[in-house]
């Protein structure tokens, strides 16, 4: 099984805020993205794999996590 979000997130060393920064949303919005990634809207699941270094699904269905898009 993958990494969640928040595991991508520290293995890669950044903050929420710097990732709610690099997606344009209020911090808030991304935690409650790490905790309910099936919330991630597509456009913005794309900008997080592409921050992390890694592909869409290494990121969000390896770990299972992306149930439905927005």
């Amino acid at each position: 099984m993958g990494l969640t979000m928040k595991q991508w997130r520290l293995v890669k060393g950044l903050t929420q805020d710097y990732m709610a920064a690099r997606c344009e949303v209020h911090r808030n919005t991304y935690a409650d993205w790490e905790e309910n990634p099936d919330k991630v809207p597509v456009r913005k699941a794309l900008i997080i794999a592409d921050t992390f270094g890694e592909s869409i699904n290494d990121v969000f269905f390896s770990a299972g996590t992306l149930q439905n898009v927005e």
